[in-house]
């Protein structure tokens, strides 16, 4: 798969896509901005590390954006509940300590 414009393929869009479908319909609900910004942050990390995570992992592109997409969706996810309670990331901190 290769891309043929800078909007990327479709293979791309297709992987970014199913992962944000999934991501949105299986977590909790955040506000609108919340998920707004958890989607651009999402489709910006697949967007610029989608060619490096393809090569490092020997997968097609469209798996490593979907990895991508779903890694930083959720990274941004935790980042904003922490945000919002921060009891809750310092007891997920120290579950990840032990």
């Amino acid at each position: 798969m290769s891309d043929q414009s800078p909007l990327r393929s479709p293979e791309f869009w297709g992987g970014v896509a199913v992962a944000l479908i999934v991501k949105v319909r299986t977590t909790q609900q955040l506000g609108a901005w919340q998920v707004i910004s958890t989607l651009i942050v999402a489709v910006g990390a697949a967007w610029l590390a989608t060619d490096w995570v393809s090569a490092m992992t020997n997968t097609p592109k469209a798996v490593a954006a979907a990895m991508l997409t779903l890694t930083a969706e959720g990274i941004m996810r935790w980042i904003l509940i922490a945000v919002n309670d921060p009891k809750q990331a310092i007891e997920l901190w120290k579950a990840w300590r032990k």
